[in-house]
């Protein structure tokens, strides 16, 4: 076995020699990077905490677009209906009715952006303006059945904005107010016509204000309070006048202090102590209690410890009593974190002494990377609880960041909400819904290892299709399995460059990866490891391999061996002639090997056609080609070949600019004669598309699969940074990859890919 690992599964990536791929790496910054979210622990203040959010703010740069698009920053100029990945998606294979995917990602669903409104009663999504990039760090209600947001979003409901917006009660965006924030909104408290705002910012509106300020909730202009931040605001709590203790907010920037709500001067006699750094605080009666790393109960007025407030947190290391949530309902205090205790506890408000009724059966299992398992916010709704998160699971049953317990007991309850593929920051209920935000993007979700199932009409992810472990090479449908290898090669070339290829000769051994077409399942026993792989196609239920036979660069031996349903093989021959192979396929049942073969002395041939059981030569097949061909793709009775040639010596015409129709007895198709192209033919690749064709390569372009004559484009627009395209062009038929970079929760670009409808 070679130590080569190949990038990428695609076949036109496959086919370029190593100093190709270094310099297309180089350019596309093609890293390999996990795909979940980014790798912080939101204890430190990452991208992700719910309590901090991102340190870097709202989306500045621009990325390579389609011709005549502005630029792909934010999820706005996704095509309707599309299915987005949390990496790229770099192949499409139609089979059946399905549609394959393959490429790096771990998660493909419908985009939900980072924020929905949902019914409270029925768990339903409800109108609500879609937030295009970011994320939603908190939620907070309006009093009349909206919600105010901060975060570090850049456009919602298709208008710009700054980490901050109104939504109303009937789900409508309050154009009004979209005060802008020049980074990230963590933190929000309410108290009249006043909205404080909290996070990691230097000006709102651009009136210069260090990490706190308070807007107007009509227009959101600055108010004249001022109470400038040494740190990060993580949590904002409005404290109203009660006997003797003055109003007063307060904030949590590292340690807790206390403001005067109109001015921002320090309230004179308060001085709290608190372990650093705070992530949660809630007012209960004349008690402030704060969770950081523990939780402790403050006077209100002085900001004294109480003492006789001991929470049955466990007595581990502060990573073991990281709180997050804190909700205060008159007799219990819920605390929610990752917390040894458990991720979710109910303590006695006065003594701190845990429920031992109350017990949500939430496991130590993140759905993102890099953050802890647990849970961020708490909102309550008379006996249900809801609970938002980073987890995957509530008693054995899947969730995906949120869930509504019973909240005596932490039992789950109705109703059913939806699964989000990333944690969720927030969620808070007003008017009978709820809004639920964070760093999510996707809900209607599949996990799998860089194959998916698409239902072919629709797009959506077929759930009981997963992939454990990722296989790399290109996507070969077959009689209910589906095989994963590499499929081109490039034969015979004598330059240095080509020496130093895998896809020139070398004694590499390849996987051949074959997995249920049903369910996406490892079949070990139709799996291969085959030593000096040249070629993979599958007729019917029988898989085809070429390999070679001996180390002559140009003209060696070739033999295919054949493999039946059961994973046994049931036929092996040499090919007729010698030659190297680039690639297998099929017409009329018959196997087709493309490459260069030595026919006699005086002429090679490019093509050779053999009885797919005996391989038996079909010596009236000679396309009579003057070069190499690289790329074969059948089309009914119909086959198309690509390659290093430049004339097809048939009728009176013999010019080809590497590209020509034969038919099922290899006569060339005077019609079809298509522009030459530009850039290196070698990498031409064809894709029969119903009335079009469309040619990878050197180029990108669609053409007439009669004439050869320049198409349009029926991706609208997405040709010119097109990953792979399936289907027929028909209404409907079409099925497209592209990626679009926008800021998703702190990650400035996120190549995001997708797939969609096209023509």
């Amino acid at each position: 076995m070679s130590n080569y690992r190949p990038r990428m599964p695609p076949r036109r990536r496959l086919a370029l020699a190593l100093p190709l791929v270094l310099a297309l790496v180089a350019a596309l910054g093609l890293g390999v990077a996990d795909a979940s979210g980014p790798a912080n622990d939101p204890a430190s203040g990452p991208a992700n905490d719910p309590a901090s959010g991102p340190a870097n703010g709202p989306a500045t740069g621009s990325a390579s677009v389609p011709a005549g698009r502005a630029a792909v920053v934010t999820t706005d100029d996704l095509p309707a209906g599309a299915i987005v990945a949390d990496e790229r998606i770099e192949q499409l294979v139609r089979a059946g009715d399905r549609v394959y995917a393959h490429g790096w990602f771990s998660t493909v669903g419908r985009y939900a952006g980072p924020g929905a409104v949902l019914d409270a009663a029925t768990g339903s999504g409800v109108a609500s303006p879609a937030i295009a990039d970011g994320q939603v760090s908190v939620a907070l209600a309006d009093g009349s059945g909206g919600w105010y947001l901060g975060g570090d979003f850049t456009r919602i409901g298709g208008h710009p904005a700054g980490g901050l917006a109104h939504v109303l009660a009937d789900g409508s965006l309050d154009t009004g107010f979209l005060p802008v924030a020049d980074g990230l909104v963590s933190a929000l408290a309410l108290g009249g016509d006043t909205l404080y705002v909290g996070g990691l910012f230097e000006a709102v509106e651009g009136v210069a204000r260090h990490h706190l300020a308070a807007v107007a909730t009509d227009d959101g202009a600055v108010s004249d309070f001022d109470a400038p931040q040494d740190r990060r605001v993580t949590e904002l709590v409005l404290a109203p006048a009660a006997g003797d203790r003055s109003a007063r907010l307060f904030v949590a920037a590292g340690s807790v202090s206390a403001v005067d709500p109109v001015t921002g001067g320090p309230v004179a006699g308060f001085d709290a102590v608190a372990e650093e750094p705070v992530r949660a605080m809630t007012l209960g009666g004349d008690r402030l209690y704060v969770g950081g790393d523990g939780l402790v109960a403050l006077d209100a007025s002085t900001g004294a410890a109480d003492p006789g407030f001991d929470p049955g947190l466990g007595a581990g290391p502060p990573s073991d009593r990281r709180v997050h949530a804190l909700l205060y309902t008159g007799d219990t205090l819920y605390v929610g974190g990752d917390l040894a205790a458990g991720r979710l506890v109910a303590l006695d408000p006065a003594t701190g002494a845990a429920d031992p009724g109350f017990a949500p059966a939430i496991p130590a299992r993140r759905n993102a990377v890099g953050v802890a398992a647990g849970v961020y916010d708490l909102a309550i709704d008379g006996d249900r609880l809801w609970a938002a998160g980073s987890f995957t699971s509530v008693a054995g049953e899947p969730v995906g960041g949120l869930a509504v317990l019973d909240a005596d007991t932490g039992a789950p309850t109705g109703p059913a909400v939806p699964s989000y593929d990333l944690q969720v920051n927030a969620v808070e209920l007003s008017g009978g819904k709820a809004y639920v935000g964070g760093h999510f993007y996707m809900t209607d979700f599949v996990r799998t290892g860089g194959i998916a199932a698409l239902d072919a009409e629709t797009l959506a992810p077929v759930p009981g299709f997963a992939v454990g472990r990722r296989a790399y090479g290109d996507l070969v449908p077959g009689d209910g399995v589906l095989f994963v290898a590499n499929t081109h090669f490039m034969g015979y070339d004598p330059s240095r460059a080509a020496a130093a290829s895998h896809h020139f000769y070398s004694h590499y051994t390849w996987p051949v990866r074959a997995l249920d077409a049903e369910t996406g399942a490892a079949l070990p026993g139709r799996s291969l490891r085959v030593r000096d792989l040249t070629g993979v196609t599958t007729i019917g239920d029988r898989l085809y391999v070429a390999r070679r036979l001996e180390s002559d660069v140009r003209f060696p031996r070739n033999q295919v061996d054949v493999y039946g349903p059961t994973g046994k093989r049931v036929a092996s021959y040499r090919l007729p002639l010698r030659g190297y192979v680039t690639e297998l396929g099929s017409v009329g049942g018959d196997l087709v090997a493309a490459g260069s073969f030595k026919a006699d002395p005086a002429r090679d041939t490019a093509i050779l056609r053999v009885d797919a059981t005996t391989g038996k030569r079909r010596g009236w097949f000679d396309p009579k080609i003057d070069g190499p061909v690289y790329d074969i793709a059948g089309d009914g009775d119909s086959l198309y070949a690509a390659g290093l040639f430049t004339r097809v010596y048939q009728g009176s015409d013999f010019a080809s600019p590497g590209l020509a129709l034969l038919d099922a007895r290899s006569r060339r198709d005077p019609a079809f004669a298509p522009e030459p192209f530009t850039g290196n033919r070698v990498l031409l690749r064809v894709t029969p598309l119903g009335s079009l064709l469309r040619v990878d390569g050197a180029s990108h372009r669609f053409i007439d699969a009669t004439t050869g004559a320049v198409a349009p484009d029926p991706t609208d627009g997405w040709g010119s940074r097109l990953w792979s395209i399936t289907g027929s062009d028909t209404p409907g038929g079409l099925a497209f990859t592209s990626w679009i970079e926008p800021n998703l929760g702190g990650r400035d670009p996120y190549r995001l890919g997708f797939v969609a409808s096209a023509g």
